[in-house]
């Protein structure tokens, strides 16, 4: 019966590139969480850009001004905050993505291992069968020739 004789390693590979993908998963939903948010952002700077610059072509009082242009400050400081967030988590993913592709290549290893040291097994019994099968044969024709 065969057995690999690392096959708990190849365990623990499998094991840790499983991790991998589970983090690289949540990683893909952080990053794209982050990318919706700055989607948002955008969207609500832009809409702000649109409703101040139409508010000035109309004959506004100061602090309705001044409230509009804080208004559009305030939206620019979150655009940039989502910027900053969305850069940060595209890294992240980045090097999870990293992660998960070595997890996978070492674990490939082992299954290549596996397989090599399988198809020498493979031989081996092979030989074995056919040193079994010779003997059987000489016997044979060793006891025909002493009839």
């Amino acid at each position: 019966m065969y057995r690999f004789p690392l096959q708990k390693v190849l365990a623990y590979r499998q094991l840790k590139e499983e991790e991998a993908q589970a983090r690289l998963a949540q990683v893909q939903r952080e990053a794209e969480t982050a990318r919706q948010a700055y989607r948002e952002a955008e969207n609500a700077f832009l809409a702000g850009q649109a409703d101040y610059s139409r508010r000035q072509s109309q004959q506004l009082r100061l602090s309705e001004a001044l409230q509009a242009s804080e208004y559009l400050a305030l939206l620019a400081e979150r655009l940039q905050a989502c910027e900053a967030e969305l850069m940060k988590q595209e890294e992240r993913l980045q090097q999870q993505i990293a992660e998960t592709e070595k997890a996978m290549q070492e674990r490939k290893v082992m299954d290549k291992l596996r397989e090599k040291d399988y198809a020498r097994y493979q031989y081996r019994q092979a030989q074995a069968e056919q040193r079994q099968t010779d003997e059987i044969a000489r016997n044979v024709f060793l006891r025909q020739a002493a009839e």
